[in-house]
């Protein structure tokens, strides 16, 4: 489902960022703590992220957030050239908040009918940033970077090539996907490195769902929120997994048919 395998990462880097966006600008010292051996930001806001995605998101979820912050962290410690350009409240804040809106229930806090989880957990993240007392003295384009970052965390064909932040946080959240797969990146980051992430915030295991949750996580849109899933990256495990589910009737290529008053068949002739 991911394009980063057919291009080369170098090729990418380079595409990927607007003259806008690699220009270094000055930043504070910022206050840091270690976990996992690794070296993170621990400022105010950034702090009260993390226990807002602690209030909000289930154990799996805020222990797979936790794991996407740490792994985007070590692939910016193999990476000095990208990471002197990484917004580190930007970039903690993009991964820390980016499945805020991943209850299973219509009812639950940011959870709406019909929208992406992706926008509903983007914009419940800039909710939480221009309510904060430091998050309310933020320029807007620094809320937006988190905005873009979340909501296009699982769109590779969008992500790669935007701001160096949006590319770091698609980054974070990929690594925890691409050890599983055979060949998938690892952007430098060690499997002793993986496994310290691990040993602080494990993965289900195979009697827990395992990968199996990932299904299970996708099924649950495509049953309850079907719109939000025609002809996103979800509509084919609907079609695979979801009795009765059929985007028929709302993919872009029907409406486009419709417009001209044409049917495959007549087109195929």
């Amino acid at each position: 489902m991911h394009i980063r395998n057919l291009i080369s990462p170098s090729f990418l880097l380079l595409l990927s960022f607007p003259i806008s966006a690699t220009a270094t600008t000055p930043r504070p010292p910022y206050p840091n703590r270690t976990l996992a051996g690794i070296t993170m930001i621990d400022t105010p806001i950034v702090r009260d992220a993390q226990a807002y995605a602690r209030r909000y998101c289930s154990d799996s979820t805020y222990n797979h957030i936790m794991r996407s912050w740490l792994l985007g962290l070590l692939h910016l410690s193999h990476d000095p050239a990208l990471a002197s350009k990484i917004d580190l409240e930007v970039h903690a804040l993009g991964l820390i908040l980016h499945d805020l809106a991943t209850n299973h229930s219509l009812s639950a806090p940011f959870v709406t009918p019909n929208r992406r989880f992706e926008v509903d957990s983007a914009i419940a993240a800039a909710d939480f940033i221009r309510s904060h007392p430091d998050g309310e003295k933020w320029p807007e384009w620094r809320v937006q970077r988190v905005w873009d970052g979340i909501a296009l965390h699982a769109e590779p064909g969008l992500a790669l090539y935007k701001e160096a932040d949006v590319f770091a946080i698609y980054w974070g959240n990929e690594l925890e996907f691409s050890w599983e797969r055979p060949g998938g990146e690892r952007k430098g980051v060690t499997a002793e490195e993986r496994e310290r992430v691990l040993q602080e915030f494990p993965r289900p295991t195979l009697e827990e769902g395992g990968r199996g949750n990932v299904f299970a996580f996708v099924a649950w849109y495509c049953k309850y929120k079907p719109e939000s899933t025609y002809n996103t990256w979800m509509q084919p495990f609907g079609e695979l997994l979801v009795p009765g589910y059929s985007a028929v009737g709302h993919r872009v290529v029907d409406g486009s048919l419709a417009a001209v008053g044409l049917n495959m068949s007549e087109i195929l002739k």
